[in-house]
């Protein structure tokens, strides 16, 4: 086969260099992201979004021979922002899995079909019964503004977790590397999704052309950011996995929801001097095996689990109340002001009355 006249444009050639990226942070989860539950869904995003590059550089030789080719670009594409929320909840708790709740997002992709099938027959002009509808000019279009409007409200849930980047920037292990890197995400998203709602305002001239190239670009740089980013974020992944090689027992497992009731329900935390003796006291069990159990399956030790839950219930009552420092300190288990400003102020990267007046504020 002569290939010697084969030349690239520049979009496909930025499209390969992408795709190259998307590979390489694929291989590179799959090596060093220790647990497949940390793992999955950063490497089904790059999956999709290397995907999506190589749609973009194969169209000019196989989008002829596919009759679907144009439905699956677009969607590679345009679905990332639904999948991307997931992965920033992940990305934001890095040691585990979002809570099940949040894969409700993924909701989305199916309304997405049923609204674009819905505007389709609405709108009365149907296409010939011989094309399939999935490559018809009047469905894309339906398709494509219903994947625009589902991919802004999927984004929308993200402002809506308000605690979620909560003292993320000044956590002293990858905490800035985390929050620039779901940043990023967010700001690559919206642009995506913006450019293509410009395009079909009547009043805006901006070619085909120009969105593939603008895309492109969106594409590769965030490519770029996080294959950076998530080498040094996953590291402290493995070395976590490293120290779980011991993994907790049937016996160990229910303790440990044992613990979480008392967490959640009991509000142990509440009581100042509370530690890892009574909790051992309480559960009828060895200290050294609390320490296990909260190592492995929190990666943290007690205290630090205890005054995570202490600033949660703060946060709350700074927020919702307006009693005095001083008694949201005591009645969420510190033993003193001077050690809940500085405990608050770790965790969140704030004082208590700036994060209430701040809060209150946007509110």
């Amino acid at each position: 086969m002569d290939i010697s006249g084969l030349k690239f444009s520049i979009y496909e050639i930025l499209s390969i260099i992408g795709l190259t990226q998307c590979v390489m942070i694929l291989v590179y989860m799959g090596l060093r992201a220790g647990r497949i539950s940390r793992a999955i869904l950063p490497f089904i995003y790059f999956l999709i979004i290397g995907g999506a590059f190589f749609t973009d550089f194969a169209s000019r030789f196989i989008s002829s021979v596919i009759i679907y080719y144009d439905f699956i670009n677009w969607s590679l594409w345009y679905i990332s922002p639904v999948i991307s929320v997931l992965l920033i909840v992940q990305i934001a708790k890095i040691t585990k899995p979002p809570a099940r709740i949040n894969y409700l997002i993924l909701l989305i992709i199916p309304l997405i079909f049923v609204f674009s099938y819905s505007g389709y027959l609405i709108e009365g002009n149907y296409c010939d019964e011989t094309i399939n509808i999935l490559s018809c000019n009047n469905y894309l279009e339906w398709f494509k503004l219903i994947t625009l409007i589902a991919g802004g409200i999927s984004l929308l849930t993200i402002w809506l977790q308000k605690n979620l980047l909560d003292g993320l920037y000044q956590e002293k292990k990858f905490g800035r590397d985390r929050y620039w890197l779901i940043i990023a995400l967010i700001t690559t998203n919206l642009i995506l999704l913006l450019i293509e709602f410009v395009q079909k305002l009547p009043q805006i001239n901006i070619s085909e052309e120009d969105i593939f190239f603008v895309r492109t670009v969106l594409g590769l740089s965030f490519s770029y950011i996080a294959s950076t980013s998530l080498f040094r974020i996953y590291p402290q992944s493995v070395e976590i996995t490293e120290e779980k090689k011991e993994e907790l027992s049937a016996e160990e497992l229910i303790i440990e929801k044992k613990i979480e009731k008392l967490l959640k329900w009991e509000k142990i935390y509440h009581e100042p001097n509370y530690g890892r003796t009574e909790l051992a006291h309480e559960l009828q069990i060895a200290e050294t095996i609390i320490s296990k159990i909260i190592r492995l399956y929190f990666g943290k030790n007690l205290p630090q689990l205890l005054n995570e839950y202490r600033v949660e219930d703060a946060k709350m009552l700074l927020t919702e109340t307006d009693a005095p420092i001083k008694t949201i300190a005591s009645e969420s288990g510190f033993n003193s002001i001077a050690s809940f400003n500085r405990i608050f102020k770790e965790l969140t990267g704030n004082s208590p009355s700036f994060y209430r007046k701040n809060t209150i504020i946007k509110k």
